[in-house]
């Protein structure tokens, strides 16, 4: 049995109150990030062909992990 002394607990509520509060800090950041993206079109087109090559890569390296756990994959 494991016994968490009072101290402990309030500890444990004010860490997760802080990752809450750096949480929602970050997700304010990432949203106001998000709108400047979308309002210039030239910014917007090039993060969407990084998004392309991105997942290109990752169908790429996923088709190879796949041949090498021996399994069968879709080719293009």
């Amino acid at each position: 049995m494991v016994i968490v002394g009072i101290q402990n607990v309030n500890d444990m509520a004010i860490k997760r109150s802080d990752e809450l509060k750096w949480q929602a800090e970050s997700d304010a950041r990432t949203m106001a990030q998000y709108q400047e993206i979308m309002a210039d079109k030239a910014r917007m087109g090039r993060a969407i062909k990084a998004a392309q090559k991105e997942a290109n890569n990752l169908e790429k390296r996923a088709s190879a992990m796949k041949a090498a756990a021996g399994t069968k994959t879709k080719r293009k």
